[in-house]
């Protein structure tokens, strides 16, 4: 049997070594007539090069065309300047290397536009025929001019013999690929466009720039064969022009025509080509298109930070008593990158396909809204300019030109400016001008204001609720597990937040993470009656000033008691004192418990002992995971559960669905479809018997978006749990309360 092994190994490398000599026999003797035929071509292209302005007589009119043309977009881009400066400042000098990252992988990388595969073939293959054959025509103006320049008598400095048959294979090739990309355009935009495409539809211009487009490369092509045909292969040098294949076929094509006909065609081809060229350059920055070079600018202008971040607004009583306007009312509120957001975007209607409101059919369109305000910049920005009051003669900006209820249907989620290409960002002037219905207008609807009044009035969200920040501790001291309190000599405070004391729900797994916490033998402790909200609601729902009270005063006082790291469950607690606290001074070690209880089991503080046959599919949580880039330990430590099976939800991670309750939507009224119906659709039909997340908002959504979406409670097959309590009935099976004393353990869970 052995030697029967040996022989079949054996036999198994005289096949390979067979094959291996096949290929050689084949690639060896191709390699070698490719040597031969590239050292003959070698030989006799020497002295290959081509006329710049071959037969063109008046060479000079192309420059008064071109200065024409470049005057156009200098005076363009001019104007766009002088509105752009009406916003107010925006940091750009900060985080550089992140910056240029930015601006080399985002923006000129399009790294993004690749999410959509079709779109990003076809975006690749006309972007890198642009690219291309503008460093083509650079090369070919740097090899005319030079010799000029420094005084040579070389009619050409560097594009000559191999160099240039190289150079015009690769301009060739390039531009036949933005032919193929302007044909993908042409069939996406016009024989089978998707439906983000029809939600902004301007046909005139897209089809003059795509026409136009394909119109010089297919021109530059003709005027190159016209060429060959007319000069190049006549005086005998047909194997430089088989090195320009595009321009090839074309002139053995029209090889049948007179010279001279065919030098009458070249100079009206050439010229209709430049002028072309030229028009369609200054479109370009006319239109949608400047985003080519917008695009890779807006990415250095992109900030480094978490895309979840806001900035602070400065000192508010001050901004009061100079009569500055609070938020967004006017176009000079916004900051300059804003209204530069609104120039580079191009209409893909990417954002607004991901967005979780329109997704329900409510009335936000982040594409919109981005082009809602561009729409108020072209038509206040020149009276602005002119010395005029936009407001005497436009309606406003606010309530008028965008409507309220765009503006709260909006979750804050980050999913937009997660999926946008050209890196416009979304949020924040949506928050500025809830900032300015808020704090100047009081235009807030009932709900959100009620939440408001009890943030400021109780120091909690949450109306009605009868419990107190102490409830949980007094039921788990009941069930005889005393709940530390923080006295400045533990190493973590674990912050429980409003949702995680204040409703019921949430209640167990507070529980649970302390638990847990206890069992690592975690040195922790809580604030109990002493703690307050930190303020992310009114942030979110554009009450700056009580946010800015709210955060100074926690800031103030977890200084005052020594503390130093934080562990939170609400990734929005999470994300405002990790990101947004210290403008006020509160810089701590901010951990998440999703990833402070991967650490523990990473460790072996934690010993999961319990098996469970469970498939569980995971929620993300935006401000978790968008805001900053938490997704692998909440799946890490499902995964650390014996028997527990994961499965993904079709929008996950990255490109996962909000719950809906973010942007303070978890107090207020929805119109159309609620958000979290989908997503709890979209969890149950995974086949999941569990959707697990890491966010007590999230959870709340899901306890109420599944029973809408499977109302029959006994043939319910799925049900939310943090992964706190599914971890905690692993490792602590035998006490494991989870509401209020009921024993009643997750589905599947032994």
């Amino acid at each position: 049997m052995k030697q029967g092994s040996m022989t079949g190994n054996g036999g198994e490398r005289r096949k390979g070594t067979r094959l291996r000599g096949s290929w050689g026999g084949i690639v060896v003797p191709v390699a070698i007539l490719a040597a031969i035929s590239a050292f003959e071509t070698a030989v006799h292209t020497r002295d290959a090069s081509r006329e710049v302005f071959f037969n063109i007589k008046t060479p000079w009119l192309m420059y008064f065309i071109f200065a024409i043309s470049m005057a156009v977009i200098f005076g363009a881009l001019l104007q766009r300047l002088r509105v752009w400066r009406l916003g107010k400042p925006h940091r750009v000098n900060q985080s550089l290397s992140a910056r240029i990252t930015n601006m080399l992988t985002l923006g000129a990388g399009t790294s993004r536009v690749k999410n959509d595969r079709y779109a990003g073939v076809m975006h690749g293959f006309i972007y890198s025929s642009f690219v291309v054959l503008t460093i083509v025509t650079i090369l070919l103006a740097l090899d005319d001019y030079l010799p000029v320049i420094f005084g040579s008598d070389r009619e050409h400095l560097f594009l000559t013999g191999p160099t240039y048959l190289v150079y015009s294979l690769v301009g060739d090739v390039f531009g036949v690929i933005g032919l193929i990309g302007i044909g993908m355009a042409v069939y996406r935009r016009y024989i089978s466009p998707p439906d983000k495409l029809n939600w902004d539809r301007r046909g005139t211009e897209d089809a003059i720039i795509v026409g136009l487009l394909g119109v010089v490369l297919f021109s530059g092509i003709v005027v190159e064969g016209l060429r060959l045909a007319a000069d190049e292969i006549p005086a005998g040098n047909e194997s430089w022009s088989k090195w320009s294949p595009a321009g090839y076929v074309v002139a053995k094509a029209v090889g049948g025509i007179s010279p001279d006909t065919l030098l009458n065609f070249h100079v009206g081809w050439w010229w209709f080509h430049v002028v072309g060229a030229f028009v369609l350059l200054t479109l370009m920055a006319l239109t949608k298109f400047r985003h080519i070079a917008l695009a890779p600018v807006n990415a250095f202008f992109k900030r480094p930070t978490t895309p979840l971040y806001l900035e602070p607004m400065g000192d508010i009583e001050k901004l009061i008593e100079e009569g500055a306007g609070l938020g967004a009312g006017r176009l000079q509120d916004f900051t300059w990158k804003t209204l530069f957001d609104a120039d580079t975007c191009v209409r893909c209607g990417r954002c607004t396909e991901v967005c979780p409101a329109y997704t329900a059919g409510q009335p936000l369109s982040p594409m919109a809204l981005i082009q809602d305000i561009k729409t108020y910049m072209n038509h206040a920005g020149p009276l602005i300019l002119k010395g005029k009051n936009p407001e005497e003669e436009l309606e406003p900006l606010v309530g008028g030109y965008i409507k309220d209820e765009t503006l709260w249907a909006c979750r804050t989620c980050g999913a937009c400016m997660q999926e946008c290409p050209v890196l416009v960002e979304h949020v924040p002037p949506i928050v500025e001008m809830r900032r300015y219905l808020v704090m100047e207008q009081a235009r807030v609807p009932a709900t959100a204001q009620a939440a408001l009044q009890n943030l400021e009035q109780r120091g909690h969200p949450w109306r009605g609720t009868q419990l107190t920040r102490e409830t949980w501790i007094e039921q788990l001291r009941a069930q005889g597990i005393d709940v530390p309190i923080y006295d400045g000599s533990q190493e973590y405070l674990y912050w429980v937040g409003c949702s995680g004391a204040l409703v019921e729900r949430n209640i167990p797994i507070t529980q649970a993470v302390v638990k847990l916490l206890l069992e690592a033998g975690v040195s922790f402790g809580v604030l109990g009656q002493a703690e307050t909200c930190n303020g992310d609601p009114a942030r979110r729902l554009g009450n700056e000033f009580l946010f800015a009270t709210m955060a100074q005063a926690n800031a103030d006082a977890l200084n005052e008691m020594g503390v130093k790291r934080v562990i939170t469950s609400c990734p929005h607690c999470f994300n405002t004192f990790r990101n947004e606290y210290p403008d006020f001074g509160g810089k701590w070690e901010v951990t998440h418990h999703a990833d402070f209880l991967q650490f523990l089991l990473a460790k072996g503080d934690l010993k999961p002992k319990e098996g469970t046959g469970a498939t569980i599919t995971v929620h993300d949580s935006c401000y978790l995971g968008r805001g900053n880039g938490i997704y692998d330990t909440p799946r890490q430590v499902i995964e650390a559960i014996p028997g527990a099976k994961l499965v993904e939800m079709p929008r996950s991670r990255e490109r996962g669905l909000c719950c809906g309750a973010g942007g303070g939507n978890m107090w207020q009224e929805e119109a159309g479809t609620r958000v979290n119906h989908l997503r709890a659709a979209e969890a149950a039909n995974t086949g999941a018997n569990i959707v697990a997340t890491a966010c007590p908002f999230c959870i709340q959504m899901f306890e109420d978006g599944i029973p809408a979406v499977q109302p029959d409670e006994e043939k319910r097959t799925i049900r939310a749990f943090d992964i706190a309590e599914l971890l905690e009935v692993a490792v602590r099976p035998t006490a494991r309360p989870l509401r209020d004393g009921d024993v009643e353990v997750p589905p599947g869970v032994v």
